[in-house]
C-alpha cells in the first residue's frame, strides 16, 4: 500500500496567484488551471532513410484559467482599458505572472511553477438564466515558465 508521501498532489494542495503591473490582479481562487508546453517539432526526412529524425521546433506556452466572475471590472484588469472600440487607441496588453504554488508538508510537496510575461488575449463569460455561477475563462499565451 502507498504511503501518504507518495500520494500525488491534488487541488487541495495547490494555490494560483496572478500578478500584474498594478500588483495582484484577478485575485481568488481558480477552479480550474491548464497549462501547455508544446515543442513544435518538426520531421526531416533524409535520403534512403524510412524513419524521419525529429528537429526541434519553436516552443509555446499557453493555457487557461476558469472560475466564476468575481469583478465587473473585467475589461480593465485584462486589458488595461475600461471600453474597447473600433476608432480608439489600445496600446499594449497587460503582462502577468501567474505562480501555482503547491504546499503540503504531509506529503513532502512544495514547489511553484511560474508563467512569466502571460498576456490574456481571450476572455469569456457564460452567462446563463438560473442560479448558475457566470462562468469566466481566460487563455493566456506566454513567454517564460519555470520552476521556482
Amino acid at each position: 500500500m502507498l504511503g501518504i508521501e507518495n500520494d500525488p498532489i491534488q487541488g487541495f494542495d495547490v494555490s494560483v496567484s496572478i500578478m500584474g503591473p498594478n500588483g495582484p490582479e484577478l485575485a481568488g481562487e481558480y477552479q480550474t488551471v491548464d497549462i501547455t508546453v508544446k515543442n513544435e517539432t518538426e520531421e526531416y526526412l533524409e535520403t534512403n532513410e524510412r524513419i524521419a529524425r525529429i528537429l526541434d521546433g519553436e516552443i509555446s506556452i499557453s493555457g487557461s484559467l476558469k472560475r466564476g466572475w468575481m469583478n465587473t471590472d473585467i475589461i480593465s484588469r485584462v486589458y488595461g482599458y475600461t471600453a474597447l472600440r473600433r476608432g480608439e487607441k489600445i496600446g499594449a496588453s497587460p503582462r502577468f505572472t501567474i505562480s501555482c504554488t503547491a504546499d503540503n508538508p504531509d506529503k513532502g510537496v512544495s514547489g511553484r511553477i511560474r508563467i512569466e510575461n502571460a498576456v490574456i488575449p481571450e476572455l469569456k463569460l457564460a452567462i446563463k438564466s438560473g442560479k448558475g455561477v457566470v462562468e469566466k475563462d481566460l487563455q493566456f499565451k506566454a513567454e517564460g515558465i519555470s520552476e521556482a
